[in-house]
C-alpha cells in the first residue's frame, strides 16, 4: 500500500519532467525528428512510466499545448487580480503578455508553431474548453469597468483582439527576429494603443 501511494505521489511530477523533456527536445531537434526514446533518455523515466502517461509523440505534442496554454493563463489571470483600475489592468494584460514571451521563449514558440498542427488538432475540444473557461474570468474583471463606464462597452468578440491582437502581432515578429524594437519599451507604447482605443477618458 504504501509503494503504490508513493507511485501515486510521483506520478504527477513524473509526468511534467516528461513533458518538460519533451519541449527541450522539440526545441532542439523539431517534433519530427524527435522520438519517444530521445524524450525517455532526457527525462530519466522508463519506457513503462512513459508509456503509461503518453500513448504516442502526437498526444505529448497535444498535452505539452495544453500545459503552455494552461501555464501563461494563469499567469495573466493571477497578474490581472493585482488591478484595481481599468487601465492598469489593461496595461497589466500587454506587458504580461509581452513579458512571458521574452521570460518563456522557448514556450512561446512552441505555442505559436504548434497550433495548427495535425498533432494539437487532436485536442481542440480541450483547447477551447480551456480557453472559454479563461475568457470568463477576464470578463469577469472587465464587466464590471464597462457597467461603470471605465472601459468602452463593445462586441465581446472585439476585446480579445484590441487588448491582445497588437502585442501577439509583436510577439510573433520578435520570437522570428523581424523586429529591433525592445519587447519592454513596445509594451509601454501598445499598452498606451489599447487604453486610447478602450478607456472611456483614455487621457486619464
Amino acid at each position: 500500500m504504501k509503494e503504490r501511494a508513493f507511485q501515486q505521489a510521483r506520478s504527477p511530477k513524473r509526468r511534467q519532467q516528461i513533458l518538460e523533456a519533451t519541449l527541450a527536445c522539440f526545441s532542439e531537434s523539431g517534433f519530427d525528428q524527435t522520438t519517444m526514446d530521445d524524450i525517455r533518455r532526457r527525462s530519466g523515466a522508463s519506457t513503462g512510466s512513459l508509456y503509461h502517461h503518453f500513448t504516442n509523440k502526437e498526444q505529448l505534442a497535444a498535452a505539452l499545448y495544453l500545459e503552455g496554454l494552461r501555464s501563461y493563463q494563469q499567469g495573466l489571470l493571477a497578474e490581472l487580480k493585482r488591478h484595481r483600475k481599468a487601465r492598469s489592468g489593461l496595461t497589466a494584460i500587454v506587458r504580461y503578455h509581452l513579458s512571458w514571451v521574452t521570460e518563456h521563449t522557448v514556450w512561446a514558440r512552441y505555442l505559436f508553431q504548434m497550433r495548427h498542427t495535425e498533432s494539437v488538432a487532436t485536442t481542440e475540444p480541450l483547447i477551447v474548453e480551456q480557453n472559454q473557461a479563461f475568457m470568463e474570468k477576464v470578463f469577469a474583471w472587465i464587466d464590471p469597468f464597462v457597467e461603470r463606464g471605465k472601459i468602452k462597452r463593445l462586441p465581446r468578440d472585439l476585446y480579445l483582439p484590441m487588448i491582445i491582437g497588437s502585442c501577439h502581432e509583436f510577439a510573433r515578429l520578435w520570437l522570428t527576429g523581424r523586429t529591433e524594437t525592445d519587447p519592454a519599451k513596445a509594451a509601454g507604447a501598445l499598452a498606451r494603443a489599447v487604453w486610447s482605443s478602450l478607456g472611456s477618458q483614455p487621457g486619464k
